[in-house]
């Protein structure tokens, strides 16, 4: 989907379903997850295509779309406490995503 030539960019990770399902199918296919994972936010903090297919069916529906928000927020949030160099926050604190909510 574009924007007046600007790839849409999902406003949350709950808006990001429809951004990401391109074919309007009610599904994400890997194809899909692996051309749009960018568009909704940092990949970095998302979960995997695999972790959110969690019957294995190779599509993630909007029930595991919706869990995997947890688990995004979880990636985050240990991103943000760790000491490890895997963290992006470690090198640039001043992002947006490295941000510390209260």
């Amino acid at each position: 989907m574009l924007l007046l030539g600007t790839p849409a960019i999902a406003a949350s990770w709950t808006d990001g379903f429809n951004t990401v399902d391109t074919d309007g199918s009610g599904t994400i296919s890997r194809a899909e997850w692996d051309a749009n994972e960018s568009k909704v936010g940092d990949p970095t903090f998302n979960p995997t295509f695999q972790t959110m297919d969690s019957n294995g069916n190779n599509s993630v529906d909007e029930d595991e779309w919706a869990a995997a928000e947890g688990m995004k927020t979880a990636i985050g949030n240990s991103c943000q406490s760790a000491e490890g160099s895997w963290c992006p926050c470690q090198n640039h604190p001043e992002k947006p995503e490295c941000q510390k909510s209260n």
